[in-house]
């Protein structure tokens, strides 16, 4: 009978048996029961409470209302050319289209269309320069390269020359007329 005993006293003393599978417990997570735990602990406890779609909305909404926000005040808006020119502008022109039949010739309607806006709008940058006090050698090359570049299949040296050329007669135009 004392063996029935141990092994009633065994069923009965959980606690002194367990403390083996306390130190096994350290090693693997606890089980948590959730009946004993109300919503509201589980919650602060680190649950990650879900978001209703209305709140995924609003978060969405505002962050592209921010997004057009910052793209609309970094936009450059297009220089307007004036309808009406000054000799200036004109010579300016005149000088940008000199040794360019060739290669405008080559080019389809609608590129020849957009070179032409495109080297107005240069010009005007150009003659905008002009009438600073101090004229910027670099920035008017720049903006005659760019504009030159819409040239396709044209040698990169070779524009550098023509812009180089283009930018130097400019910058005799300019001394002719301040004298």
């Amino acid at each position: 009978m004392s063996t029935l005993k141990d092994k009633q006293n065994l069923d009965r003393k959980p606690m002194e048996e367990s403390k083996p599978v306390v130190a096994l417990a350290k090693e693997t997570p606890p089980i948590i029961e959730t009946k004993s735990i109300p919503p509201e602990v589980m919650i602060e406890v680190g649950e990650i409470p879900k978001q209703t779609p209305q709140e995924d909305e609003g978060f969405l909404d505002e962050t592209i209302e921010n997004l057009k926000q910052k793209l609309r005040g970094s936009k450059k808006k297009p220089n307007k050319i004036p309808q009406v020119k000054d000799d200036i502008t004109v010579k300016i022109e005149k000088i940008m289209e000199q040794d360019l039949g060739d290669a405008f010739s080559e080019l389809t309607p609608l590129q020849q269309q957009e070179f032409k806006i495109k080297g107005e709008e240069t010009a005007w940058e150009v003659r905008k320069l002009l009438k600073s006090a101090h004229i910027k050698l670099k920035t008017i090359f720049k903006l005659i390269l760019d504009w030159l570049k819409m040239l396709p299949g044209i040698n990169r040296f070779f524009l550098e020359q023509e812009a180089k050329i283009k930018t130097d007669k400019i910058i005799a135009l300019k001394e002719r007329y301040k004298n």
